[in-house]
C-alpha cells in the first residue's frame, strides 16, 4: 500500500523531481525551451493590415461611412490601411472616417494609440511610423435619421 505522499507519473509522462529537473537527478537539457527550438512564427503584412483596420474601426470617434457611386448605395466602409515594412518594423498608412463634430486631433491620436498598441501586442512587429488621413467626416446623428426616412418620393 502506498502512502498519501507517494505520487506516480502517468504512463508516457516523464517524472519530475520537486527541484524542477527530470527525475533521477539528471540536469535539464540546456536550450530545450528556447524559442528557436520550438519554431518560428511569421505574420503576413495582410494580417497586420486587418488588425490595424479592426483596431481603428473600434476606436471611439471613428464611424463607418456610406459608399456611393453615381447615386447608388454601395454599402458602408470603415478604415482602410496600407502596410509596408522591412524586418521587424512596419509602416502604416490609415484612411479613417471620423465622427463630426469632434476634435479631429483627439480622434486621430486615439486611433494612433489604439492601432499601435494592438499591432505590437498581437504581432512580432514594431510600428515604426503611423500616418492617418481623414477620409470622411460624418455626423452619426444625421446618418441615422436619414436612414429611417425615405430618401425621396415622386407621386
Amino acid at each position: 500500500m502506498s502512502s498519501p505522499t507517494d505520487v506516480t507519473a502517468p504512463t508516457g509522462v516523464p517524472a519530475v523531481d520537486p527541484a524542477g529537473g527530470p527525475a533521477g537527478g539528471q540536469p535539464p537539457v540546456p536550450g530545450a525551451d528556447e524559442a528557436a527550438e520550438r519554431g518560428r512564427l511569421d505574420v503576413a503584412l495582410s494580417v497586420v493590415r486587418k488588425i490595424a483596420e479592426y483596431a481603428a474601426d473600434h476606436t471611439p470617434g471613428t464611424v463607418r461611412s456610406q459608399r456611393r457611386l453615381a447615386g447608388l448605395d454601395l454599402g458602408e466602409s470603415g478604415t482602410s490601411a496600407k502596410v509596408s515594412g522591412y524586418g521587424e518594423q512596419v509602416d502604416l498608412r490609415l484612411e479613417v472616417p471620423l465622427a463630426y463634430p469632434a476634435r479631429i486631433a483627439d480622434s486621430a491620436a486615439a486611433v494612433r494609440d489604439a492601432v499601435r498598441e494592438r499591432v505590437q501586442e498581437l504581432t512580432p512587429y514594431r510600428v515604426r511610423s503611423l500616418d492617418i488621413g481623414v477620409s470622411a467626416l460624418t455626423d452619426p446623428a444625421l446618418r441615422e435619421s436619414s436612414s429611417r426616412s425615405p430618401a425621396s418620393r415622386t407621386e
